[in-house]
Parts: structure tokens; sequence; C-alpha cells
């Protein structure tokens, strides 16, 4: 027992006195702090301190970087300075596109990108819920990861889907929504939608790879193969199936009918294939704005990786990895060799997941 606690538990008048003593002791300290607040609160509060731009550092450097707003990523209204020279009543990129997103999801891309090694950003259909659920769990995980960005690209959806849009886009927050009604015959407005939020949220990133709903991809593949030393540098490039000399085709009842107004010549620049396709992070700009100041052409892959690509000084460095079919890759080294798979089924995503994952197949190096 304390000194104080046996003066208190004394009998008789002096037992109360210091008993009362004590108590004034501890008052003391608490009445000097209430009269502390009580000037403290006749104080000016000091302004707010606003937080600092964020910081990050790019993969190889030492030193961090701090993070400012992207630049506009569309020219100008009316700007002509990356118009191409078309004939008068020739529809025009740009005439067609409404920039911006109705659902961005900015915070998908931590510090505009900086240290994210990919971005994966998938065009999706409204409809297609459950082919972005397989996505979601299987290849799709690789969007947790720290250096590794994901979203779903679509368009407008039908008044009967916008509900269920927006419950699913509540409980994942992975769906970028652009400002064109969704439809095959947008594709294109599509792809300049992702293009656009790439170079506007995430201008630091490394690489950004396109990649449709119905597509398996080999994301630690892809990895290696965009960090590889022949192509870790490159600034202005497109992987993918390169297609030459492809043909526009001009039967109307076909789904890849072009008429000549939108594309006259009878051969197309060298572009990769649509289903799957990398690119460097420093020619998504460059891409869109050649894109927009060019002919409004519906066959989206041409546009962009190669009309666009063309105008743009933008290489096209031909990788079949990046279109497989199912069949390609019955066995697993198979798969684990190729970069994107194109035309999987819901089930074949899950399939090929664990095929890829299968810790007793073991591949030749």
């Amino acid at each position: 027992m304390t000194y104080a606690g046996a003066a208190a538990s004394l009998p008789g008048a002096g037992g109360r006195w210091r008993s009362m003593r004590c108590g004034r002791a501890r008052l003391a300290p608490l009445a000097a702090l209430s009269a502390l607040t009580a000037l403290l609160l006749l104080l000016p509060l000091p302004p707010p301190l606003l937080p600092a731009p964020p910081t990050a550092r790019p993969q190889g450097s030492s030193t961090p970087v701090t993070v400012h707003e992207a630049l506009p990523t569309l020219p100008p209204e009316g700007s002509g300075d990356d118009d191409e020279a078309l004939p008068s009543g020739a529809v025009r990129t740009r005439d067609r596109y409404v920039p911006g997103h109705a659902r961005a999801h900015p915070e998908l891309c931590a510090a505009r990108g900086a240290g994210t090694r990919l971005v994966v950003l998938v065009p999706s259909a409204p409809a297609h819920a459950r082919q972005r659920q397989a996505v979601r769990l299987t290849w799709g995980h690789a969007g947790r990861r720290a250096d590794v960005a994901l979203a779903f690209v679509l368009g407008a959806p039908p008044p009967e889907l916008r509900a269920a849009l927006d419950r699913e886009d509540a409980l994942y927050g992975d769906i970028i929504e652009g400002r064109h009604v969704d439809s095959y015959g947008n594709l294109t407005l599509k792809t300049l939608s992702m293009l656009e939020w790439f170079a506007t949220h995430c201008p630091l990133a490394a690489r950004l790879l396109k990649a449709d709903d119905d597509t398996f991809v080999n994301v630690e593949g892809v990895l290696r193969f965009a960090e590889a030393p022949a192509r870790r540098g490159a600034a202005r490039a497109v992987w993918g199936k390169v297609w030459r000399a492809g043909r526009p085709v001009r039967n109307a009842s076909s789904k890849f009918f072009v008429p000549a107004e939108e594309f006259p010549g009878a051969v197309y620049p060298a572009y990769a294939n649509g289903p799957a396709y990398l690119v460097a992070g420093g020619a998504a700009g460059a891409l869109l704005r050649a894109a927009l100041g060019s002919r409004w052409l519906r066959m989206e892959d041409v546009l962009v990786t190669g009309v666009a690509a063309e105008r743009a000084r933008v290489r096209r460095a031909d990788a079949p990895a990046f279109l497989r079919r199912r069949k390609d890759v019955a066995h697993a080294c198979a798969l684990r060799a190729a970069l994107a798979v194109h035309e999987v089924s819901f089930a074949d995503q899950f399939d090929l997941w664990r095929k890829l994952h299968d810790p007793l197949v073991k591949c030749p190096p």
C-alpha cells in the first residue's frame, strides 16, 4: 500500500485531513488541463494540410518521382495537328468519338501507373457478365498484384442491363464505361476509349495489354515477354500477331465488310490481330491522337494498330504467341509457351487456368 493510501485509511480527524489533501493533489493536474484546453479553444485554427502529390519509384530507379496530373490526352477542339488529309465528305474518327468516361475508376491505376508493369484492359459487352466472372476467377486474379492493373471496358449498356451492370460494378469496382453505345459496330470507339483511359489515368505504366473477354492470358508469360532485354526499352511499339498484305472485305453481307468510303485502298497496312496485343506505354497516346485524326474505320485493329500506328511511326512487331487457338494448347507445355489463347469458353477459362498451374507437369526449359 502507498503512503497516501495508508494515510487515508487512518481513523479520526487526522486521517480525514490527509484524505482531503490527497484529493486536492489529484484534482490539481485536472484543473490545469481544463484551463489549457479552454485556452486552446480560443486560438484560431491553422489551415488544413493538403496531401502531398503521391510519389513512386519507377522500376529500376532508386529516386522517388513526384507524380502529377496527366496531361490532356485529346487534342484541343478543332485542332488539326494530327489529322490525315481526307477528301471532302469523308468521316473523320474524331467526329464520331465522344471523349471521357461515364464510369472511370481512376483508382485502379495507382500513382498514374508509376511502378505498374502491366495494365490489362478487357473490352467486354454489357451482357457478358459470365465471361467477366470467368476472367476474374482465373487469370484476372493477377489484377490483385500491386504491379498489375486490370479492368473491363464497356460502352453504355441497354436500359434493361443498367441495374445489373451497376450491381456488378458496385461489387467488383472494375468496369470502365465509355461515352458510346455498346455495339459490335462501335468496337473502334471502345478501343479508343481504352486508349484514352490508359493515357489519362495510367500514363506512367510500362505496358498496355488489350485482350478480349473470350481470351485466356498467360499474365506471367506476358510480363516475361515485355521485359525481355530486346523489348524492355521499347517506347513506340505494338506486339501481336501481325497480318501483312491483308485486304478489306467488300462483301456487304460479311461481318467484316468495309466499304470503300471507309478504306479506299486495296491493301491494309500491317496491323496486329485484334483479340490480344501489347502496346508500349509511351505509344498509347500517340496511337489515340493519330486514330482520331484518321478516316473512320470500323475495323478497330486495322485502324489503331495499322493506320494510326503507321501515321504515328509506331513499330508493329510480330509475336504469334499472342494468337493461339484452343486446339493449339492441348498440352500444358504448349499453353505455357503461349501468351494469349483466343475463342475460349467459360469452362475453358477454368480448365486452362488449372492446366497452366498444374504442379505435376514439368516442361523443358
